[in-house]
């Protein structure tokens, strides 16, 4: 639903960014813009302007003669995001406590408690479905447009996808939005914000940690590989 004020490019810029930061549109998936056109019921030439839109916010990218994907972030972008993250979600985290409303609380409530049960469930989609919208309510109620822009332009660079593949981060997260939730329902605007930011910070370092096993188990593969080749040669 358009928002007051949005036009239908910005409307149609918003939906497929929230699909890509909701994990309904997936890393390195293919986007073919007949397709978008018929979902979003708009003609071709307004679709191009608005994946020309995001292809600028880097979400995604097009390939030659092979069509236009989302793009596939690496851990080292993630690990470059993670203080830029910080700064920006910590602050819109302090600006929102005092404006959440006792409606907004019970939402986030029910959010985190599905968000559990999807853990429990080891159910990795729903679970980064609940996450983003634990963090959007939140953001929402900041009070600035332009920072919540600025919030989910970064977010979809940040390797979401990677991040809830490390074994126990889901069960990790689970644990620092009940903390999160916590301070806000006691209206401590300064704790919460503290405990987003070492939120965001774990999550960098976790996907940067893995990247790095995986260049490393690479690497050794590689070797393992070339050894096996001597032997047999």
């Amino acid at each position: 639903m358009k928002t007051p004020g949005e036009t239908k490019r910005q409307w149609a810029a918003r939906v497929i960014r929230e699909a890509i930061l909701r994990g309904e549109l997936k890393p390195g998936q293919r986007l073919k813009q007949q397709d978008l056109a018929e979902a979003l019921d708009m003609s071709a030439t307004p679709i191009r302007e608005v994946v020309r839109v995001l292809e600028a916010e880097g979400l995604v990218e097009n390939i030659p003669y092979k069509g236009t994907f989302v793009h596939e972030v690496s851990p080292a972008e993630a690990e470059e995001l993670t203080p830029i993250r910080v700064a920006l979600e910590s602050l819109a985290v302090k600006q929102a406590v005092p404006n959440l409303t006792e409606q907004d609380l019970h939402e986030l409530e029910r959010t985190w408690e599905r968000m559990k049960q999807a853990e429990t469930n080891t159910d990795v989609a729903a679970i980064r479905r609940y996450n983003f919208d634990f963090h959007s309510k939140i953001y929402k109620a900041c009070g600035s447009e332009i920072l919540c822009e600025l919030i989910e332009r970064v977010w979809p660079r940040f390797a979401q996808d990677v991040l809830w593949l490390i074994p126990n981060r889901a069960e990790d997260s689970v644990v620092h939005h009940r903390d999160i939730l916590d301070s806000i329902q006691a209206g401590d605007a300064e704790l919460a914000a503290e405990i987003m930011a070492e939120h965001i910070r774990s999550a960098g370092e976790r996907i940067a940690e893995h990247g790095r096993r995986t260049r490393k188990g690479r690497a050794d593969g590689s070797s393992e590989a070339m050894r096996l080749k001597a032997l047999i040669g």
